[in-house]
Formats: C-alpha cells, sequence, structure tokens
C-alpha cells in the first residue's frame, strides 16, 4: 500500500533519515516506535509530502508520489495527523470539519463525525480553539474517518492526554484497522501501539534498527537491544 525505498533526507543540509526501507501492507497497522529524536515525524511528513526527500522514492500502491505535494497525495488517499492537535484554532468545530471534508460530501462528513464523536456534533459552533485538549484531538484525528483514506499517517495521538481519551482514540484507530484502512502510527505509548500493531519497525538514530512482528519485542531487554538501550518511559 504504501512504500519507502532507499529514503534519505532531513532539514536543509541537516540528514535525519538515512537508507530508510519501510512497507505499510493494505490492510494492516504498522508502529514506527524510537526515542525521541529518532526521525519518527520526519519519516511521517516525507510520507505525507511535507517533505521532500534527498533521496529515494515514496509509493502509494504501485503509483511513485514522490515528487507530488501533499494535497495532491491527500486526493489520492493519504490522510496526515500531524503531532499537536492539527486544527485550524481560529475556526469553528463545524467549519474545520468542512474543511477537511471531500468536496461536495460536507453535510455527510459532519453527519458522521458528530456519530463517532457525539461531543464534537454537540459542539459544532464552537471555536475549535476553545476545546479540550481530548476534544481537539478527537476533532483532529475525525478526518481519518471523513476522508475515506486508504492510508492513515498517526504522529502520537496520544500526546498529553487523559489515559480515558487515549482510550476513546485507540478504539477509534483500531476501527479503523477493521474497516481497511492501513495505519502507520508513531506512539509513544509503546505497549498500546504494540497491542494494535500487525508490523512494527524501531528507528534510531535516523536508521532502522528492528522490522518483524510485535510478538519479538515483547521483552524488554530485547527492545531495548534494539534501540541501542533506550527504553520507552511507556
Amino acid at each position: 500500500m504504501l512504500e519507502l525505498v532507499d529514503l534519505d533526507g532531513g532539514y536543509d543540509d541537516t540528514i535525519v533519515l538515512r537508507d530508510i526501507n519501510l512497507f505499510v501492507p493494505p490492510s494492516s497497522v504498522v508502529a514506527l516506535l524510537g526515542p525521541n529524536g529518532a526521525g519518527k515525524t520526519t519519516l511521517l511528513r516525507m510520507a505525507s509530502g511535507l517533505l521532500t526527500p534527498r533521496r529515494g522514492q515514496v509509493f502509494l500502491e504501485d503509483d511513485d508520489i514522490t515528487g507530488l505535494r501533499p494535497n495532491q497525495r491527500m486526493k489520492m488517499g493519504i490522510c496526515h495527523i500531524p503531532e499537536g492537535r492539527g486544527i485550524f484554532p481560529s475556526l469553528s468545530v463545524r467549519e474545520n470539519l468542512i474543511m477537511h471534508s471531500l468536496k461536495g460530501e460536507e453535510k455527510d462528513a459532519i453527519e458522521r463525525a458528530a456519530e463517532v464523536f457525539p461531543i464534537l456534533g454537540e459542539r459544532l459552533s464552537q471555536q475549535a480553539g476553545t476545546l479540550s485538549g481530548g476534544q481537539q484531538q478527537m476533532l483532529a484525528i475525525i478526518r481519518a474517518y471523513i476522508q475515506n483514506p486508504k492510508v492513515v499517517l498517526v504522529d502520537e495521538a496520544s500526546l498529553g492526554l487523559a489515559p480515558v481519551i487515549v482510550d476513546g482514540i485507540f478504539e477509534f484507530l483500531g476501527e479503523l484497522a477493521k474497516k481497511g484502512v492501513a495505519l502507520l502510527i508513531v506512539e509513544q505509548y509503546v505497549a498500546r501501539a504494540l497491542a494494535l500493531a500487525d508490523k512494527v519497525y524501531l528507528l534510531n538514530h535516523g536508521r532502522i534498527t528492528f522490522e518483524g512482528e510485535p510478538s519479538e519485542l515483547e521483552d524488554e531487554a530485547v527492545f531495548a537491544s534494539y534501540m541501542g538501550g533506550e527504553v520507552g518511559s511507556h
């Protein structure tokens, strides 16, 4: 479904990622784990088109999308949920939903969003920036449902949220996976990510250090060995 091939890149003259080869099969959940500064967010930005790789290619199904802009990739089926909510805070909840809807499907998108997260339906006229952190994350992540994507890139969906909200977010991601959407998830809660994932990659110092099944990383010592002795706190 989504494939990164021999990818190098970063910001200006700083190379963050080196020799990245990563594959997200159709209808699967892939967890991308690693310590802070490993390059996880950079990798997602290259996959969604926010960053251009210095070397390598990005494929969606059989199409080389390396040169396409983010909005073009979105129309082809890639949905990127960035770290830090990713909403328009000065717009209302309704206006945010419309912004992320497919043309001609705005009304249906609002109804579907309210069905999945009823609290959003109750706050359609409220300015998005005044919502609680959990509600803002619901608004950010609902685009993964209303855009009918093929692949969803999720960057730290649980960051700064109360456990009960995190439960709801992961339940939502699980439902997406059941519907056949492919997911590439960057997540601080390692155990939650591994429980949801079919496949896992570990990224450390800009390189893939492990690729395999979550069961291969259940032992903390094994996990630490692939992370160069660094184990996440969650």
